[in-house]
């Protein structure tokens, strides 16, 4: 492969892998629904330090309420798009025009006239999460009661998706310290990160989650599964490098809420190539040659080992409060994490996004710094 064709493949497939987007959510759902609270759990905020202020005074919060959490994630706590088109600023006009996420939330039983407002919402944006709020209300009734209640919001609002059952409770302002209930959030934020992953947005949420690490090894793990099957594509160097410098920046913006551009990503590759220069010479001589099965795996395992090494080194180095100019201890990392004993698990495997996450996380934990 000339370095001209691989110059052309790898800008293809950076446009397309590149994280550096932007994030709107739009939560949406009638006065004392528990929006706020909602917001504050999903975002695992701590009890007295909220994102959105939540009122102990029952329909407190009647307005459009706005949150930037930094230049590319933003949210709307709103009783229905309507009370955000009035607004009518740039910002808001901006944020209608491209919600990623809505997340309609109710609470009580099922109200028909909360249709209008769920199809807005619907119409407008790519994936709506439907959320019953305020589950506690139903925990002196038979369980059947709230699945009698979920399927009624599902028919009347006529949502072919999953309902969402959670308690978000213990973020007001009258709150008891110490005294919570979170229930199913972990549920709905775990099936959130799966769609947005999938758009290539998740590590704009990941940013202001609490665990870090247990973001950085979604990343990892996207990677490692993308690199397992682009070593089987023609040209393959091209398609793994920017899988590669897309993951590093992914990395370094959850932790320092910074983007690196590409030719700043792509400059970190070299610090690991002369640490594993005969895998290297490997998989980018197997990126001539045409589809062979055997050859195909083993490079497919290469890639995987490899990548895992550059991004755990990168997770480790940045969790330490390093900057990733900081070659040498950078260097010393890759060779650490290289040098672990690791049983991967079988080809089929290493596209099970929670299998992987698993053994990341294990394997990272020994590594010694």
């Amino acid at each position: 492969m000339k370095e001209k064709e691989f110059d052309g493949k790898f800008d293809s497939q950076w446009e397309k892998r590149n994280p550096e987007k932007t994030l709107n959510v739009a939560t949406v759902g009638t006065v004392s629904s528990g929006k706020s609270s909602l917001i504050n759990a999903i975002f695992e905020r701590p009890q007295r330090d909220p994102i959105a202020v939540v009122s102990a005074k029952s329909g407190e919060t009647t307005t459009v309420k706005g949150y930037s959490l930094d230049k590319y994630c933003r949210i709307y706590d709103s009783p229905g798009l309507n009370d955000i088109r009035k607004e009518n600023s740039q910002h808001t006009q901006e944020f209608l025009n491209n919600i990623d996420v809505g997340i309609f939330v109710v609470a009580s039983s099922s109200d028909l006239q909360q249709k209008e407002n769920y199809q807005d919402l619907k119409n407008v944006c790519h994936k709506v999460f439907l959320v019953l709020n305020k589950v506690d209300q139903w925990d002196d009734e038979e369980p059947e009661a709230l699945e009698e209640v979920m399927e009624q919001w599902k028919v009347d609002l006529g949502h072919e998706g999953n309902v969402y059952p959670v308690c978000a409770k213990g973020y007001s302002d009258k709150a008891k310290e110490g005294v919570m209930d979170i229930r199913g959030v972990d549920d709905l934020r775990n099936d959130l990160m799966d769609y947005l992953e999938r758009e290539g947005k998740s590590v704009l949420l990941a940013r202001h989650l609490r665990r870090k690490d247990i973001q950085a090894n979604r990343i990892i793990a996207a990677a490692l599964a993308a690199v397992s099957v682009e070593a089987f594509i023609p040209g393959s160097a091209a398609y793994i490098t920017a899988t590669q410098v897309g993951a590093i920046s992914s990395l370094n913006y959850l932790y320092t809420g910074e983007f690196m551009s590409k030719g700043a990503a792509l400059a970190i590759i070299p610090t690991f190539a002369a640490e594993s220069l005969g895998t290297s010479i490997f998989l980018f001589a197997k990126s001539f040659l045409p589809p062979t099965g055997v050859v195909d795996v083993a490079a497919a395992l290469v890639a995987v080992t490899i990548t895992f090494a550059m991004l755990g080194a990168v997770r480790l180095l940045l969790e330490a409060g390093y900057s990733l100019d900081d070659k040498e201890p950078l260097k010393n990392i890759f060779r650490k994490v290289r040098s672990m004993d690791i049983s991967w698990p079988k080809y089929e495997d290493i596209k099970s996004g929670r299998y992987m996450e698993e053994i990341i996380n294990r394997v990272l934990s020994d590594v010694k710094l």
